[in-house]
């Protein structure tokens, strides 16, 4: 009777929760009646939480095995322990035991797993109560048209929009959260022929298969329950994650992730006596470093970053010498290059961010092997200057904005002439329309240039422009409404530029630096051009992972404060860590100027 009781109360809290959800947090999720009932799926894992507690299903005879949710086509339950994903099972097919066979092929996973079944039996028996569970139910499966997997995967929406295939009578599905899971929701063309080879069909192109053997294609949406640990109640989550609401987005919050980001980037120094400096790209999802040592221009760009970060106004100066610190480890071990590194000299980019990095913070130069590495950094850059081989694009806007630092600079100072003719190519190394590719760099490159020289900023209209066309493509707004956690993002991705993703933090952080210059963002302009700029933090701090989606993350200590490539990923590259923090750091600079 109790147990009844309760679980009605937590029926009704969950239900109610979804439905403030819904309200506050409205999504292009489609006519609600695509989805499963919601109560139903509430009630589902309830119970699904009693069976994995016990680490046991009921018989399919026995009535307590039923459990029907009304609209529902399929369902999958996720098995973690401390994050870690030990079992995952499926159901494709819409009838009362749906849960039943699902749960029951997850547990015997998890059975699977080594380390489970290297437990003594006393702890194998209770290996229930330690495991975190999600439940995600399918709704209607809705038709997709398309001929081949590369426009099927085109009308998918990452991480929300689950996948179908059926033949005959038979019918299989992929969901988000078992995409999420094993973290190839970015790779979903790559995906789909796993559904026929689930069906038993050829491995074949999907034209084929659909004349052959009449196959059809669907997306469904669902509604997915987790839990952040295996006492906790669920909660609905959206692509895995809880939306960061756009109000809660202030300096406070800022400055917390800027603090998030550092501290992840100091989990990636290599604490051993090798010159490795920085780790690669960090995979949340399996807990690894890949590739091990981080590439010499994302290194020193990082080192970049924390300098800019250093020089937040508000920053406190432990804090800030503790920045610096960690710039002299990282450009000391670059400096330090083994054979099996490579030269940072040889990368034109590498030379670029250590020069701007150096420039930042001149005292470093006061260490020999830093001050070795700057001078060499400097020479490429000023030899490659006005080498036509030079790379053009965002590469030679990094090579010409470190050479702007570089103006009237002893004794590597370079000549402003020719430092403006290089900033005029590097403006029509492409198309107008790419131009935003150029940020930041072209933009700081052209303020540096002005202050160097005493001259106003030369190309402001460009530079406006180039917000213009941000705006624009800012998701979130009555011309561009997107998923709710996309809002603030700048669509530059996926089909026709769709989607938003970790590439918006390299326009964000020059559109941080405009907020504070009176010829790029006047006085009338400014304060809606910073309450649109707020948005677009909003839509970096969702991309930075929180208490919140710890549950996800076999490391969490890794894990935590770290941007992500995208929102339905839970990949962490090193360059997307050192240009968030670049776009926070002159987001509190900036704000912290116009308060004065």
């Amino acid at each position: 009777m109790q147990r009844n009781i309760t679980r009605g109360l937590a029926t009704t809290w969950c239900v109610a929760h979804l439905a403030v959800s819904a309200v506050a947090q409205p999504s292009p999720t489609p006519d609600p009646a695509t989805l499963p009932d919601a109560g139903g799926v509430v009630s589902a894992y309830l119970t699904l939480r009693e069976w994995v507690t016990a680490f046991d299903v009921p018989n399919v005879d026995d009535p307590a095995s039923r459990i029907n949710i009304q609209d529902a086509s399929g369902a999958c339950v996720v098995l973690r322990y401390r994050g870690r994903v030990l079992g995952i099972g499926t159901d494709n097919h819409a009838d009362d035991l749906m849960i039943r066979r699902a749960a029951g092929r997850a547990l015997s996973r998890v059975l699977g797993d080594e380390a489970v079944s290297n437990l003594p039996d006393d702890r194998r028996e209770r290996i229930g109560e330690t495991l975190t569970l999600e439940l995600e139910c399918a709704g209607r499966l809705v038709p997709l048209p398309g001929r081949s997997f590369a426009r099927i995967a085109e009308q998918i929406e990452p991480g929300l929009d689950g996948v179908a295939m059926r033949r005959d009578e038979s019918v299989r599905l992929l969901f988000p959260s078992q995409l999420r899971a094993r973290n190839t929701v970015g790779s979903i063309e790559q995906v789909l022929p796993s559904l026929a080879v689930d069906l038993e069909l050829p491995a074949r192109e999907l034209d084929d298969l659909s004349r052959r053997f009449d196959c059809r294609m669907y997306r469904f949406r669902t509604i997915h329950l987790a839990q952040r640990t295996p006492t906790r109640r669920p909660f609905e989550s959206f692509r895995g994650q809880v939306l960061v609401e756009p109000g809660a987005v202030a300096t406070a919050s800022i400055d917390s992730m800027a603090t998030g980001l550092t501290n992840h980037i100091f989990n990636a120094l290599w604490m051993h006596d090798e010159p490795i400096g920085l780790m690669g790209d960090y995979h949340a999802g399996n807990d690894v470093y890949d590739p091990l040592i981080c590439p010499p221009a994302t290194q020193a760009l990082t080192a970049l970053a924390l300098g800019r970060y250093a020089g937040v106004p508000t920053l406190r100066d432990s804090t800030a010498d503790r920045m610096r610190s960690a710039m002299s480890v990282i450009l000391r071990d670059l400096g330090r290059t083994t054979p099996e590194e490579i030269d940072p000299i040889s990368d034109p980019a590498a030379c670029a961010a250590i020069v701007l990095a150096v420039a930042e913070t001149p005292s470093l130069r006061a260490e020999a092997a830093i001050d070795v590495l700057y001078q060499r950094a400097a020479e490429h850059v000023a030899r490659r200057l006005d080498d036509e081989s030079a790379p053009g694009g965002h590469g030679g806007a990094m090579l010409v904005a470190a050479a702007a630092r570089m103006i009237g600079a002893q004794p590597e100072g370079l000549d402003a002439d020719r430092v403006r003719a290089a900033l005029d190519r590097a403006w029509s190394s492409v198309p107008e329309h790419q131009r935003v590719s150029l940020l930041p760099w072209i933009g700081w490159a052209e303020l540096d240039y002005a202050r160097a020289t005493g001259r106003p900023p030369a190309r402001v209209d460009d530079l406006r422009m180039l917000r213009t066309v941000l705006e624009a493509s800012r998701i979130g707004t009555i011309s561009r409404p997107g998923p709710p956690d996309l809002h603030g993002g700048f669509a530059l991705t996926g089909p026709r530029g769709a989607h938003a993703d970790a590439q918006t933090a390299r326009p964000a952080a020059f559109l941080a630096t405009m907020l504070r210059q009176e010829t790029l963002t006047p006085a009338a302009q400014r304060d809606a051009t910073v309450a649109a700029h707020l948005q677009t933090m909003r839509f970096l701090q969702q991309l930075a992972v929180d208490d919140t989606m710890l549950w996800a993350t076999p490391g969490p200590q890794r894990a935590k404060g770290g941007i992500r490539a995208a929102t339905w990923s839970l990949d962490q590259p090193a360059a997307a860590q050192a240009l968030g923090l670049l776009a926070a750091s002159e987001t509190l600079i900036s704000l912290h100027a116009l308060r004065r």
